[in-house]
């Protein structure tokens, strides 16, 4: 198990105590595995980059010894891991920074004012917004758009999301940040990008943003997450889902949930139902106590819909999942009966299939794609890459070292293993970019 260095807030044997309170992997007979597809691996490919591109966000570790013998994980540069097909086989490339030692996400990015398209990446200490480009010899160089100093232990833009959350037609950047608590908000004027910043409070990590109507009045709100900082120790990691509404002149803060015990890292709003406006899911983390002076899982993770009912927000558990941590929720058709479904990716579990069930709105039925499939972060993206009309399921596998593709077939899932992924590499992000 890597480490997680000031990520956890806790060494490698807090996490592996954490492993050893889940219980065995769930086996699953639904699953068929394909040979794996040929690949070069990490480094840079002799092919020009071409689109559609899955952007892998990660932070690489070596292994250094220490004067008294020990060895210990140092976070390396930053990484960004570039992967797409070209012709029959799958290919990668890297991008990296060394002046942070982590990306949580990549996008492919068109900013306002006719500017030139570009991956924008968000790291963390340093945390830095950068927009890349390609010169014409291939290499990478990034330009800073904003780098924050919080005035805490950690510096780190940890999510961000693309969308008009002021009214005025003209896409702002929402990023969520540790761990000083704040929300940012960029909005784009002719000068540059001015940042607001939203609800600063000390020793407090925001994980997570979605961008979405809601509440159907025609205006995007802004959803966060945020927590008390992580813990493993058994102690409660309180946190809640908060909604920001610009109502002209400034955010307005609602809190839709509090949860003093446990928290909420994973949140995602899709429609499912074919309204046009979205239902918000969230996926509410394992409570741990400590018993006997020893963490100890109490209850497992949880997945919540908070929808519209006649003009109230209501939340019910939809589902409930047999592992402590789900960092990775994803909404499409995955099986190809026109109906949307969730993809629950949990750390030691496996990948979870939530289907509707039909004409029963609100419900839903829950089965398991692939036991065998597990990361810290279990990063999981829907995508279409192969243009059939059948979207598949791609896998960061951290723990088997292979980034892994889901598809359909005869009522089951095949998998494929695309690329081999570094032993010691952790994948935060997992999205689908356009590159030329």
């Amino acid at each position: 198990m890597k480490e997680l260095w000031k990520e956890l807030n806790q060494n490698r044997g807090c996490l592996i105590l954490l492993l050893l309170l889940l219980w065995p992997l769930i086996s699953t007979g639904c699953l068929k595995t394909a040979k794996v597809s040929p690949s070069k691996g990490q480094g840079q490919s002799a092919a020009p980059l071409s689109s559609p591109v899955l952007f892998l966000a990660q932070a690489q570790f070596r292994t250094e010894r220490q004067p008294n013998g020990e060895t210990r994980s140092i976070p390396g540069a930053a990484k960004l891991t570039l992967v797409r097909k070209i012709k029959d086989r799958w290919e990668s490339s890297v991008l990296e920074d060394p002046e942070s030692n982590v990306f949580h996400k990549a996008l492919w990015f068109t900013p306002p004012g006719g500017q030139q398209a570009g991956i924008l990446t968000i790291a963390g200490n340093a945390a830095a917004l950068k927009l890349w480009h390609q010169d014409k010899n291939g290499k990478w160089k990034g330009t800073t758009l904003w780098k924050p100093t919080f005035g805490g232990e950690q510096n780190r833009l940890r999510d961000i999301e693309v969308g008009d959350v002021t009214g005025d037609g003209v896409d702002d950047l929402v990023v969520a940040t540790h761990d000083q608590g704040i929300v940012a908000v960029l909005q784009w004027k002719p000068t540059g990008w001015e940042v607001t910043e939203l609800d600063r409070t000390p020793n407090t990590f925001v994980h997570e943003i979605e961008i979405g109507d809601l509440d159907q009045d025609g205006k995007n709100e802004f959803f966060a997450t945020p927590s008390a900082p992580n813990r493993l120790d058994g102690t409660p990691q309180p946190g809640k889902i908060v909604m920001y509404r610009f109502d002209g002149q400034q955010f307005i803060h609602h809190t839709i949930e509090e949860f003093p015990n446990r928290h909420v890292k994973e949140i995602l709003l899709a429609d499912v139902n074919g309204s046009g406006y979205p239902d918000l899911f969230a996926a509410v983390e394992g409570e741990m106590a400590t018993v006997s002076d020893q963490p100890k899982l109490i209850d497992t993770a949880k997945i919540k819909q908070y929808r519209m009912v006649d003009g109230q927000l209501i939340g019910q558990i939809i589902a409930d999942l047999p592992d402590m941590l789900c960092r990775y929720l994803t909404c499409g058709d995955v099986d190809g009966d026109g109906s949307p479904d969730i993809v629950a990716s949990t750390m030691q579990s496996g990948i979870w299939l939530l289907r509707q069930k039909k004409g029963e709105q609100g419900r839903w039925e829950k089965s398991l794609i692939d036991s065998q499939s597990s990361g810290f972060e279990h990063a999981t993206l829907i995508a279409d890459l192969d243009h059939d009309g059948q979207s598949e399921i791609y896998v960061a596998s951290d723990d088997q070292h292979f980034l892994r593709r889901y598809q359909w077939s005869e009522e089951h899932f095949q998998r494929d293993e695309l690329i081999r992924l570094q032993a010691d590499d952790i994948t935060f992000g997992l999205t689908l970019g356009q590159i030329p």
